[in-house]
């Protein structure tokens, strides 16, 4: 259904720091003078109590009002190269900043709030090295540096391995094109081979074990050169908001994204803030890792969501996702860049989503069984959203679902509420589950198997089997309430009430068999006799 939309995405792990079990108290001179820390004016170290059993510091540091790279890079540092467990405080102001990297990292990154603590991205941000840099050698071929090291990625703040959280801040990225000509290649939104100016993220969590904990973290961007798709009035300066992402090559690789070294761990991002990127939250390549994306506000993003993500669990849950364009309010793609995936569950509970131009509200994807002729290993279970379709873009098909399954081991949609839109529920594959619905204003309410369409010539195979569509309430349909088509087979229809559909309220095409229809409240049918 919306395979077409997903394209090349760079895809792109580590182990927790120890700290060494010391007691210690000693005064801020004394500790600059024995371990050689910078004092300045805007960056400032304590240490805890002498009752504490590991080394725990604060550093403080204060916005100079120009430049605050050197700063906040040398608390990062400081943390690090003595393995300590950090706070780095930064008090109300704006802050200015090239990129900052972080191998390592444990601790919190704190502000004093969204809004009072602002992040500001640097016109010009440095470019990757030359050498990490073409159309066949990616940057992440090369390891992270700072700004001012030998291969800055495109991120504000890029953070390999660690266990750390960042909290009550704001990221801005004002500019049209962050990043230093020539840019970076191997972009996805662009033409292959064609450099880009863009950020690839605010934050980036990367490496082979990670645990990062963000929350009450404001992401802002505007526009930018990277383009949406044809039709869809937006521009971006930044490829996605927040991160996780295994992106570290080995050292002998032959696939850019295919050898990738996977990211495993723990994140979540809460009561947070995306406006204005592609992505505004996403995880790819994560092998037998947790994911909680909740209570956070979405604006103007063309899909958060994942790709290729193994023995993981992933909830998305609460979120207010406006203004979503194109691709989905949240979505994933199984098997784009692996094939050993292992099983995999996603959650979709209670969010609000408000889609636009062409754009599905909640849609996964298994490539695996229908495009390479591997096993299926997503399975997902959406319950308790509400999706309202803007449709004044006259670009919604009967191929295009508010909610769609394509290829999944197995799905459940119950209690969903879906206003308008192409199809209300569509589905290849299963099993599955669609119960207790209410859609209304779809062209179609519920689509088993795919119809004709430009999505639809993707797949060798169009059929949905062994779905129990049951007890769902669907009025106002375009042309059907619940249609079955293209060899769909062994499907139940049952208890459910359909009124109003422009065509007919339940619709067979005649092909495919065993399917059930059982107890449905209806007034018209094709054939005759399914109500």
């Amino acid at each position: 259904m919306n395979g077409e939309k997903g394209g090349d995405r760079s895809a792109k792990r580590r182990a927790r720091p120890t700290t060494t079990l010391v007691v210690l108290v000693v005064s801020i001179a004394a500790l600059m003078l024995t371990l050689g820390i910078p004092a300045s004016a805007s960056a400032h170290a304590t240490t805890t109590s002498a009752g504490a059993n590991w080394r725990s510091h604060t550093i403080i540091v204060k916005p100079n009002g120009y430049n605050d790279t050197t700063d906040i890079q040398a608390a990062f540092n400081t943390c690090t190269s003595h393995n300590w467990m950090c706070t780095i405080q930064l008090v109300k102001g704006t802050y200015y900043t090239d990129q900052i990297y972080a191998n390592g990292f444990a601790g919190s990154f704190v502000g004093a709030g969204q809004g009072p603590t602002i992040i500001q991205a640097l016109p010009n941000m440095s470019a990757p090295a030359a050498m990490y840099n073409t159309e066949n050698i990616p940057f992440w071929a090369g390891a992270p540096t700072t700004a001012t090291g030998s291969n800055p990625w495109p991120d504000l703040f890029t953070f390999v391995n660690g266990t750390f959280g960042i909290f009550g801040m704001t990221m801005t990225e004002p500019y049209a094109t962050p990043i230093a000509s020539p840019g970076w290649y191997n972009n996805p939104n662009v033409a292959p081979g064609v450099e880009s100016t863009s950020l690839y993220a605010v934050v980036l969590v990367t490496g082979t074990e990670a645990y990062a904990t963000i929350d009450q973290v404001t992401v802002i961007g505007a526009a930018g050169d990277l383009t949406s798709p044809v039709g869809v009035p937006s521009t971006f300066n930044l490829a996605d908001g927040i991160v996780f992402e295994g992106m570290l090559l080995p050292s002998v690789w032959t696939s850019m994204w295919g050898d990738q070294i996977p990211l495993s761990g723990t994140f979540s991002v809460t009561s947070s803030a995306s406006d204005y990127s592609i992505s505004a939250i996403w995880a790819q390549n994560l092998l037998s890792a947790t994911v909680t994306v909740c209570y956070n506000s979405i604006n103007s993003d063309l899909a958060s969501g994942f790709w290729d993500i193994s023995n993981t669990q992933f909830m998305f849950c609460g979120n207010r996702v406006t203004n979503a364009l194109y691709a989905a309010g949240f979505g994933g793609l199984q098997s784009v860049n692996k094939f050993d995936l292992l099983p995999s569950t996603v959650y979709v509970l209670d969010n609000y989503f408000a889609v636009n131009w062409g754009a599905n509200g909640v849609w996964f994807e298994d490539l695996g069984p229908y495009l390479y002729g591997v096993a299926a290993t997503l399975s997902a279970f959406v319950s308790g959203n509400t999706v309202v379709t803007d449709t004044s873009c006259d670009c919604y098909l009967n191929d295009t679902p508010v909610i769609g399954f394509v290829g999944l081991v197995s799905f459940a949609a119950t209690g969903n509420t879906l206003l308008g839109g192409g199809v209300g529920v569509g589905v290849i594959g299963g099993p599955g589950s669609i119960s207790g619905n209410v859609i209304r204003g779809a062209l179609e309410g519920v689509g088993l198997g795919c119809p004709a369409g430009p999505g639809c010539a993707l797949y060798p195979e169009v059929a949905a089997s062994d779905v129990h569509v049951i007890g769902n309430l669907i009025e106002n349909s375009g042309q059907y309430g619940i249609a079955v088509v293209n060899g769909s087979s062994d499907n139940i229809v049952s208890w459910n009430v359909v009124k109003n559909s422009g065509l007919f309220d339940l619709y067979w095409d005649g092909s495919g068999t065993g399917n059930v229809w059982s107890h449905n409240y209806c007034k018209t049918s094709s054939p005759p006799g399914l109500c």
